[in-house]
């Protein structure tokens, strides 16, 4: 702050010249000059007594601002330290409380975070005020130490009693000398009053008395052991578990006298039961061993002893002395079991016998066994193939989809094994009865082309297996609900039927199938359907065949529909063109003959028979005149002899396995010269 000069003010006055007063005012003058300057004295004193009081206020005003700044960073630590210095206090005090951390170890932590703490906040402090603030800040923080060290004293104890708790836990597990042992010897070196050790030690043999007498009482019920449990009664009652009190002792004999009579209840009780279900165990395993399995030791014990004293123990002593018979008869095929019976009847029959109401019985149970061996053949042989011990195939229903190749090949191990078991009582099927409905519902909603890719290749895994037709058909018939047209459409797909205009017929067969289950589609009535079936096929096809090849002519007829967009106009609507070309493809042909005579000597009009696939009737007509002349040639009888007779076609193939053709009479009798049945033979046909 500037200064103001100070003193005589008379020098800094400005100069002026002396006036020549007249002489006879000299002392008024004089006068007047003395007053000029004690005024001016006077006010020079007064401002530099003024400028001395505004430097006085100046510094009081600096020294108010210097205790205000620092009154303020006061207020800034004070905030710091009650909240986080007393937040950092408060973690470091339940660290050593836990025994996380020793007070050491915490103070060391304190000064360090208060130091680096404060060195934060230092720069802004103000300078003039830095070391009280500072020792301000130390003062404070010192104060917070002291407090760590019986924390951890008292954390100490605590983990010394936690300690002593898992080690009583411990001991309990031995032996009960064993953790004697342990518990005195761990208790030693744990800084705890001997009173509380000797009291743990009691603690632990009391508890030991009580698990003791519990064991004792578990194991005794487990056991059904009511003696054990007077044992113990006794035991208690003599005083032989000193470590549990009065009401301790009494409240475990109580325990141990309300299982006796839990277990004389139950023991009553089990029998009762035993008597009144002994009819109904009986009658389960009178069923079983009808069954003829084989049936578990254990089984047939428990029921020995169900039984055991009851009005059913002595039908139960047959049944388990003939278990072994009836075992070997239930694996013998059916045919085998039906001639068995047959001879055991006609020895009762013929012979007399120290025991007939047994041997009765006997026939009685074998009969029982063939009829169910013999149901369980048509309905799920894969049944009898898993109690033969071979593992059957699950065929799930995505394979046939997602992998036709892999489930084709379960299904045709599957009939393997069904034919392995030599029964000609057995129906093929090599869907398992539990998986058939989720199996057909997949085949249902596959589309025509998936359709076609499984049974190409459930036909390709069947071709070398004995009676490899005969799988696939099967398979085809349970996947199809009875459905024959997917039969048929294997039939085409194995021997590559083609139309006259090249188009696939098991495409076409399925394809129709297909359009047959939309409700919206307007076919011809079935009547009308069968009427132009049975004038075109006439006499050359029956039963089963006649069957399969209506339902691919009415599938052909429906694919024809939806391909050329015909619309009926009603049920009684057809189109002879579709019809002629559906019966067609259906058929492969059908030749017309003629007239012959029957065994009457009635007629026989229109003598059809089924052609090779697709033939025209002029390439037939040569194969069977060819056939005619080397019959004529070998047996010496005419051409027109041999034409008087009617064609109908055989099951029995060249070695070639070429179609052939039997030459009947008119009582339907095959040619025969000489001992030998004459055919004639389509060269070069096979299908």
């Amino acid at each position: 702050m500037a200064r103001i000069p100070m003193g005589n003010f008379g020098n800094a006055m400005p100069e002026v010249d002396r006036i020549q007063m007249p002489q006879r005012n000299t002392g008024q003058l004089a006068q007047a000059v003395k007053n000029l300057g004690d005024s001016l004295y006077a006010r020079a004193e007064q401002k530099d007594k003024q400028l001395q009081e505004q430097e006085v206020s100046a510094k009081r005003l600096e020294l108010y601002h210097n205790a205000l700044d620092e009154q303020e960073a006061k207020v800034k630590l004070d905030d710091v330290m009650t909240t986080e210095m007393s937040e950092q206090v408060t973690l470091l005090k339940n660290d050593v409380s836990n025994g996380a951390m020793t007070a050491d170890a915490a103070s060391q932590t304190f000064k360090k975070w208060s130091d680096e703490r404060y060195k934060q906040l230092e720069n802004d402090m103000p300078m003039h005020a830095r070391q009280n603030l500072k020792n301000y800040w130390d003062a404070n923080s010192t104060k917070q130490t002291p407090g760590f060290l019986p924390l951890q004293l008292r954390a100490d104890v605590q983990k010394g009693v936690v300690l002593a708790d898992r080690i009583t836990d411990i001991a309990t597990r031995y032996e009960r000398k064993q953790g004697r042992e342990y518990l005195e010897t761990s208790l030693a070196s744990l800084n705890l009053p001997e009173a509380d050790k000797q009291a743990r030690l009691y603690n632990y043999e009391t508890t030991r008395d009580v698990l003791d007498i519990d064991g004792r009482i578990s194991a005794a019920v487990e056991g059904n052991n009511i003696a054990d449990l007077q044992t113990l009664v006794s035991d208690l009652d003599n005083g032989k578990y000193g470590y549990i009190d009065g009401p301790t002792a009494q409240q475990k004999k109580n325990m141990a006298l309300s299982r006796i009579d839990a277990l004389n209840k139950q023991a009553e009780v089990q029998e009762n039961k035993r008597v009144q279900v002994a009819g109904k165990l009986f009658n389960d395993f009178k069923t079983q061993v009808m069954t003829g399995r084989a049936l578990d030791d254990d089984y047939v014990n428990n029921v020995g002893e169900s039984v055991k004293g009851t009005e059913h123990e002595g039908e139960y002593q047959f049944y388990k002395q003939q278990s072994l018979n009836f075992g070997r008869f239930s694996k013998l095929s059916t045919s085998e079991q039906l001639k068995l019976i047959n001879e055991q009847k006609a020895k009762a029959k013929n012979s007399k016998s120290a025991d007939p109401a047994s041997e009765e019985k006997i026939l009685g149970v074998y009969e029982s066994i063939y009829a169910e061996k013999l149901k369980t053949g048509q309905n799920n042989p894969n049944q009898l193939v898993a109690e033969a011990g071979i593992q059957v195939n699950t065929i799930e229903p995505a394979e046939l989809k997602t992998n036709p190749k892999g489930a084709a090949q379960k299904i045709v191990d599957n009939a393997t094994s069904q034919l392995a078991l030599k029964d000609n009582n057995i129906k093929l099927a090599p869907i398992s009865q539990e998986d058939l409905p989720n199996a057909k519902k997949a085949f249902d909603a596959m589309s025509v082309n998936d359709k076609l890719n499984f049974i190409g290749g459930l036909i390709s895994e069947s071709k070398g297996v004995q009676s490899g037709n005969a799988i696939w058909g099967a398979t085809l018939g349970q996947l199809g609900g009875g459905d024959l047209s997917y039969i048929m459409a294997g039939v085409a797909r194995m021997n590559n039927f083609k139309s006259t205009q090249g188009e696939d017929v098991a495409t076409a067969i399925i394809s129709g199938t297909q359009a047959l289950k939309n409700k919206q589609l307007i076919m011809p009535k079935d009547d009308i359907l069968k009427q132009k079936f049975s004038e075109y096929v006439g006499n050359s096809a029956s039963g089963n065949t006649a069957n399969m090849s209506f339902a691919a002519f009415k599938s052909i007829y429906a694919h024809l529909t939806e391909r050329n967009s015909y619309r009926h106009k009603d049920k009684d609507d057809f189109d002879e063109g579709m019809i002629n070309t559906a019966l067609s493809m259906a058929t492969g042909g059908v030749y017309d003959q003629g007239n012959f005579k029957n065994t009457v000597g009635g007629k026989i009009k229109d003598w059809k028979v089924s052609k090779p696939y697709g033939m025209d009737d002029t390439l037939f007509e040569g194969h069977l005149a060819k056939g005619y002349a080397q019959i004529a040639k070998q047996t010496g009888l005419s051409v027109s002899d041999l034409e008087s007779l009617r064609l109908r076609r055989s099951d029995r193939r060249s070695p070639k396995g070429e179609i052939q053709y039997d030459l009947i009479n008119e009582r339907g009798n095959p040619l025969q010269v000489g001992g030998v049945v004459w055919r004639i033979n389509i060269e070069g046909a096979t299908k």
